[in-house]
């Protein structure tokens, strides 16, 4: 947040705004001073002006509060907002300074301090918290000495800074869209072309959950033109039904990949859990262009199967990747034509399947230029556990690409998130679990070549590096990052502080990894419980997951953004 501070006008007489100096900054946020700042200005010849005949007499002092100084948002930060006093020659005792009226949300070390009569600069120290609204507020700088009053009116003016939570958003930056639903989860995001949010999950209590998708408007109110009033609730055949993944198409249409208990397109034998792929107009309707219903389930024979991710390729088609569960988990690729059917070029039959070693998963995949496919997820034959594949467009293992960990990668790695950089690298976001001394968790990044599998050693130290909200202190677990033009990554987590209590974080990194720009957790009422994160085409970083409102026990809804970096 942006603070301007602007001298409007003073009781008493001989104040005059147009000489004071703006304040230095403790912070390096906040505005730029002039190099005389925080200090008495230089003597501008003014002369008081006298009394006049027969009303009161001048104060024995002025008040110099600062005019237009700057300050932003940033995590620690404080600037200096210093104010002069001026005594005529007959008074050389001490004033007392008061700020009165701060608005709610910026805040002083001291709202009170004294000024020697042997001095005349006194210096508050303000903090704006991410929360404090935006806009202009009148507050006072107050002046007290020799039985004397006097008083300047300030206009305070907060607008919005880099990185911080748009209060102009929702409740005070948190919104709370009224579903009307039981039981909600919120598994995955995605942003409309036109700016709305669409939100999918499951609804219902486990066992007997149905698909959710909801979609909201930019201000984050539930879009009642999509589905009814604003959410589509799907059951697919009278089992638990849920999805873990969501795309939207240019032309508004929604993509869906989960699990259902179902047979293949069908309810008839619903011996397993089967993959599950949907798809919606953008109305919330069932797209009866995909198959014949806009629904699709696989059942494999190995067992219980899903689908935890998503993506659509350069031709259109559908891939899903996810995990089978054969005499133990198995990681598992799936490929639909724009119709919804299987795609017979991929492996034969549009489904691949591998044990990587141990219990696999599939948890993220992404589509090359080439539309060969990079399939990541987690082994239990690897310490580290992270597991990166390729598949050619064919649906066959690429068995030259070959992917191993920097040497010195201590934590579990759990992959989260995959972006496609340019010259044909890719990003892997991850969630990273330590043990032993210093066990907790953290954000970590990892850059490799997307053709040979190599980790990019140019990038963090030697090619990874993982982040914390609070310096010192792992408990972080990333839900979600972004790439912001030049290069620079956002990442969101679900922070817990000392007490175990949940809350939001955000970290900003930069393109090389080396350099954390701004890293904080936001302080919102209640508790929040962050489970997806994305980044907007206007940049804003858009989180979602589950709120508690203070004094209560249910979770709802929230969706809440941050401003561009």
């Amino acid at each position: 947040m942006l603070v301007a501070l602007v001298a409007l006008g003073a009781t008493g007489m001989g104040c005059s705004s147009d000489e004071s100096p703006p304040p230095s900054s403790s912070g390096g946020d906040a505005g730029t001073p002039r190099p005389d700042a925080g200090g008495p200005p230089p003597d501008a010849g003014t002369e008081e002006p006298a009394p006049d005949a027969g009303g009161e007499p001048a104060p024995a002092f002025t008040v110099l509060p600062p005019s237009e100084p700057t300050l932003r948002f940033a995590p620690r930060n404080t600037t200096r907002f210093s104010v002069q006093v001026r005594r005529d020659d007959s008074f050389t005792g001490d004033v007392t300074l008061t700020l009165e009226g701060l608005p709610a949300h910026v805040l002083a070390d001291a709202l009170t301090l004294s000024v020697p009569g042997a001095e005349n600069l006194a210096t508050f120290e303000l903090h704006v918290e991410e929360a404090a609204a935006y806009g202009r507020f009148p507050i006072r700088v107050v002046g007290e000495g020799r039985g004397e009053r006097v008083e300047v009116s300030v206009t305070l003016e907060v607008q919005a800074g880099q990185a911080a939570l748009d209060v102009s958003f929702g409740a005070q930056g948190l919104g709370l869209p009224a579903l009307g639903l039981p039981a909600v989860s919120i598994n995955a995001m995605a942003v409309t072309p036109d700016g709305k949010w669409i939100l999918a999950g499951s609804t219902g209590s486990a066992g007997l959950r149905d698909v959710l998708v909801a979609r909201l408007l930019p201000d984050g109110t539930p879009d009642v033109s999509f589905g009814t009033q604003g959410t589509r609730v799907i059951d697919v055949c009278d089992g638990d039904d849920y999805v873990d993944a969501v795309t939207v198409l240019s032309d508004g249409r929604v993509v869906l990949a989960g699990g259902a208990i179902a047979d293949t397109n069908s309810c008839t034998a619903r011996n397993y859990q089967s993959l599950l792929l949907v798809r919606l107009t953008d109305t919330g309707a069932l797209d009866t262009t995909f198959g014949t219903t806009g629904v699709r389930t696989f059942q494999l024979s190995a067992g219980n199967a899903t689908l935890h991710a998503l993506t659509v390729d350069s031709r259109g088609r559908v891939v899903g990747a996810g995990t089978v569960q054969n005499t133990d988990r198995d990681q598992v690729l799936v490929r639909l034509l724009p119709t919804g059917q299987l795609d017979t070029s991929f492996s034969a039959d549009g489904l691949a399947w591998e044990d990587v070693g141990g219990d696999d998963e599939g948890l993220g995949v992404i589509a090359l230029a080439d539309d060969s496919l990079l399939l990541a997820g987690t082994t239990a034959s690897l310490n580290h556990g992270l597991s990166l594949r390729r598949y050619q467009v064919n649906g066959e293992r690429d068995r030259a690409f070959s992917y191993s960990p920097p040497a010195y990668v201590t934590p579990r790695l759990t992959p989260r998130t995959l972006h496609l950089l340019e010259g044909g690298k890719v990003l892997v976001g991850t969630r990273a679990v330590f043990s032993g001394e210093g066990a907790g968790t953290g954000a970590g990044l990892l850059r490799i070549d997307g053709g040979t599998g190599a980790v990019d050693a140019s990038f963090g130290t030697q090619g990874y590096r993982y982040f914390v909200t609070v310096e010192n202190q792992a408990r972080d677990v990333l839900v979600g990052t972004g790439l912001l033009p030049g290069g620079d990554i956002a990442l969101s987590t679900a922070y817990r502080d000392e007490s175990g209590a949940p809350g939001l974080g955000l970290i900003h990194v930069s393109a090389n990894g080396l350099t954390v720009l701004r890293s904080h957790h936001s302080d919102l009422p209640g508790s929040e419980r962050p489970l997806v994160a994305r980044l907007d085409a206007e940049g804003f970083f858009r989180v979602a997951g589950l709120h508690t409102a203070p004094g209560q026990s249910v979770e709802t809804p929230f969706v809440a953004r941050f401003w561009p970096y």
